[in-house]
């Protein structure tokens, strides 16, 4: 198989790792790799790795965790080393290579800075994300601030190898770890390019793997490199403070100070679920988690970086957007409201608006274009006829940078319908169920219940094919008793499940 077809992994089982001296395993490939990883059960919590092609030389020794790989560029020897006894070592090789010229001929996204100038962003296209495919659709929260991480490849990769070892660690992350998509919301390497990550929209609160626990609450981006004993090079933090004063700007957070939240637990942090956390607006990594990242010599970068973003930033402006009813039945329309806060000292622009925008993978439109109150204040309400996910938007004016707000997921239930012929009838009679779903699905389930004591109790399902959503069955009712018909549609990726009120139907004897 050629190593630039999609995730070329292979899979060895070494022995354990006694417990006394650190024991070494060299262990030769199957093929030339660019990335290696490495998962284990139980014992310590990291391995040490390095790797070489045959003849070579050796690389340094890297720390490797179970949830990240490190890049080789081409190797095909490794060993690996464990002061700890290891259960089931396995390592997981990935093929990534991404020719330079597609780097180099990519379409750069430019950004603008709230305070000046641009950013270059490397778009997904650029380092081969289409042979890293997300296995879903992007999910969205909300920014209240950022992680840093490191990636723990070695630090001498070429200008030129960058994407792909973008591409390395997503072919890691979804094939390997199983994730959705590559972690990370952007990457930037030590030269001070910015890479895109996670798909669904740079601009937009999409909940990335940063941090377990974490996800919907941040935005998450990792400096490619093993910065445990090297800081970060200038080139890399003028890099990183610029995307985040953007990112941040655009989400109205600023980049000093603390906010306060709610762990959602998991097996990566040591906060349970419920938790109440307190972490810096930029934070590290281990801060949140149980991990080393993002290495010491960047995490003693932070509060420079901290700083350099706050300056990068200039005043922060605010938008909230909150729905009344995120549940909702067709044709029952969605209520919302919020408010634009303008940095101190600025005020609300005469006639501004705001653009409540649809977020699903193919959505991007203007559902409503909203006006301002003099106080910032807004309110409206639209139809919806599927599920859908919203955020409000200002696009900035009368000194105000653009801003956008955390997102709504809203669901959509069909109203469906049910009726019967007849209300009551006798042993061995049939009725006539018929209704509607609106919008039209094409199948419904009717359940037939009976009552057992106090309770109703299932006796049947039928499943119908509907004709422009209507549909109709005759049943045949067999013995005494007291029954009642719940006609229902099926959740879908763009609906909520619907429900029809009970329909009774009394059977004497």
């Amino acid at each position: 198989m050629r190593p630039t077809l999609l995730a070329v992994l292979a899979a060895l089982l070494l022995p354990a790792v006694a417990q006394a001296a650190p024991r070494v395993h060299t262990v030769r490939a199957p093929h030339r790799f660019d990335v290696v990883g490495a998962q284990w059960r139980g014992g310590p919590t990291s391995v040490d790795v390095r790797a070489r092609r045959a003849g070579g030389t050796w690389s340094r020794w890297v720390t490797l965790d179970k949830a990240e790989p490190v890049w080789a560029g081409g190797d095909d020897v490794v060993q690996v080393r464990s002061s700890g006894r290891l259960s089931g070592l396995r390592l997981r090789y990935v093929n990534a290579r991404v020719p330079a010229a597609t780097t180099a001929a990519a379409h750069k996204t430019q950004v603008t800075l709230p305070t000046g100038g641009t950013l270059p962003i490397i778009p997904r296209a650029a380092w081969g994300a289409n042979r890293c495919k997300p296995r879903d659709i992007a999910g969205y929260g909300r920014v209240d601030m950022a992680f840093v991480h490191h990636t723990l490849s070695l630090n001498a990769y070429r200008r030129s190898e960058s994407a792909s070892i973008v591409l390395g660690i997503c072919l890691f992350h979804r094939n390997v770890n199983h994730w959705d998509d590559i972690g990370y919301d952007f990457l930037v390497d030590r030269y001070g390019q910015v890479f895109e990550g996670r798909k669904g929209g740079i601009d937009s609160p999409v909940i990335g793997a940063q941090a377990g626990g974490f996800n919907i609450y941040s935005t998450g981006v990792a400096a490619i490199g093993d910065f445990r004993y090297r800081r970060l090079p200038a080139a890399g933090m003028n890099a990183l403070a610029r995307l985040l004063a953007w990112k941040l700007s655009l989400s109205g957070v600023p980049a000093e100070g603390t906010v306060s939240v709610t762990s959602a637990g998991g097996r990566f942090t040591p906060y349970p679920a419920g938790t109440k956390v307190t972490l810096n607006r930029i934070a590290g990594h281990r801060d949140a988690d149980s991990t080393e990242c993002p290495g010491a010599a960047l995490y003693a970068q932070l509060p420079a970086l901290r700083s350099q973003v706050a300056q990068l930033e200039g005043p922060v402006s605010h938008l909230d957007l909150a729905v009344a009813q995120p549940k909702l039945v067709y044709p029952q329309p969605v209520v919302f409201a919020g408010r634009l806060t303008p940095a101190p000292g600025l005020g609300v622009p005469p006639g501004a608006a705001v653009e409540i925008r649809d977020q699903l993978p193919k959505g991007g439109r203007v559902l409503a274009t909203v006006p301002l109150a003099p106080d910032g204040s807004f309110s409206g309400s639209l139809p919806l006829v599927h599920d859908d996910v919203l955020i409000a938007s200002f696009a900035g004016g009368g000194g105000l940078p653009r801003v956008v707000s955390g997102a709504w997921h809203v669901t959509v239930a069909p109203a469906v319908s049910l009726s019967s012929s007849a209300a009551s009838v006798t042993r061995g009679a049939t009725v006539s169920l018929g209704g509607t779903a609106t919008p039209p699905k094409s199948r419904v389930t009717i359940d037939e219940q009976e009552l057992r004591g106090n309770r109703y109790r299932r006796v049947r399902t039928l499943t119908l094919r509907t004709r422009k959503g209507a549909f109709s069955v005759v049943v045949g009712l067999n013995r005494p008793g007291s029954f009642r018909f719940i006609a229902r549609t099926a959740a879908s990726h763009l609906a909520d499940a619907g429900q029809s009120a009970p329909v009774a139907v009394r059977v004497s004897g």
